[in-house]
């Protein structure tokens, strides 16, 4: 048996999975924000409430929002003071007497579409997440390429394409939240949508509202996600001239926009070398629960 853990700032996630990667349980709990022995607690009592119903010792994984200290394997994690600077799986592993593996929420999202996905049978595949941020992951030859800082495939913090700021010249430069200017997540991600629409409208909407005005042909949604989506494809087209994947898959909040599968393969060719073939663009099959069963899969 499997057990994953999605961990995030306000929720996790658990979730237990049979050897046939069938859902056999799943719950939430809250984040204990600063409280690094109670979130070991929760951990803990789970996976002995698992063990104890199931009568196996189950394999454990974890997902979280950030990186590994390639020196210590620390978790870098600023968004989640319970973990950051802690070494989480070692710790767990010492409590609950086996191994824990641990890894990016990224990393077990498209982990997760690689096994049953819709990266099933792809030789290489590039995942993408767009929520509150945008997050990345890389699959290459049967295995997750992690990188020597655990960075390989985070395109959200390349910075946004030249060209669209030629095009776009009055585009804002907003610092992200990791100290730098104009990454590509500041415009694609969902709070992205939202920066580009004030902007250019003066208007304050949650991407969702966004989304709705553009269905309903509001002209300045329209013009906003015409913007949105020509960044979109000029970012993707820089991680795929690096990459070069089979299969690129979306997930996250604004992952189910069916523009983005009609308009990606228009728009990408603008923005590659003349003759490439694009790769397919596909919608995460496993949705919200894609970390937690990648976390769970880690194990396999």
């Amino acid at each position: 048996m499997y057990y994953g853990f999605d961990i995030g700032g306000t929720k996790i996630a658990f979730a237990v999975y049979d050897d046939a990667l069938n859902l056999c349980h799943e719950e939430r709990m809250s984040t204990p924000g600063n409280d690094y022995q109670r979130l070991q607690q929760l951990i803990c009592e789970r996976v002995e409430q698992a063990d104890a119903r199931l009568g196996i010792r189950g394999a454990v994984g974890i997902g979280f929002p950030g990186v590994l200290n390639s020196h210590d394997l620390s978790i870098v994690a600023a968004n989640l003071p319970a973990i950051n600077g802690r070494h989480l799986g070692a710790d767990l592993a010492e409590l609950l007497a086996r191994p824990v593996k641990v890894d990016n929420d990224a990393n077990c999202f498209l982990w997760s579409e690689v096994h049953k996905g819709a990266a099933e049978g792809a030789g290489s595949a590039l995942g993408m997440t767009i929520g509150t941020g945008v997050g990345g992951a890389l699959y290459l030859a049967g295995q997750l390429v992690r990188g020597r800082n655990w960075l390989a495939g985070e395109i959200g913090h390349y910075p946004l394409p030249a060209t669209m700021l030629m095009k776009y010249p009055d585009l804002p430069r907003p610092r992200c939240g990791c100290g730098r200017l104009v990454c590509f997540e500041s415009y694609a991600s969902g709070s992205g949508l939202e920066r580009l629409y004030h902007h250019f409208h003066g208007q304050r909407a949650t991407g969702y509202q966004i989304i709705g005005r553009f269905e309903a042909h509001e002209p300045h949604a329209v013009a906003t996600i015409d913007c949105w989506l020509e960044i979109m494809a000029a970012g993707l087209a820089t991680a795929i001239s690096v990459m070069d994947p089979d299969v690129v898959v979306l997930g996250g909040g604004l992952s189910g926009l069916p523009i983005l599968y009609e308009q990606l393969p228009l728009r990408l060719p603008g923005h590659l070398l003349p003759g490439v073939a694009l790769p397919e663009i596909r919608q995460a099959q496993f949705g919200g629960a894609g970390g937690v069963r990648g976390a769970a899969l880690l194990n396999l």
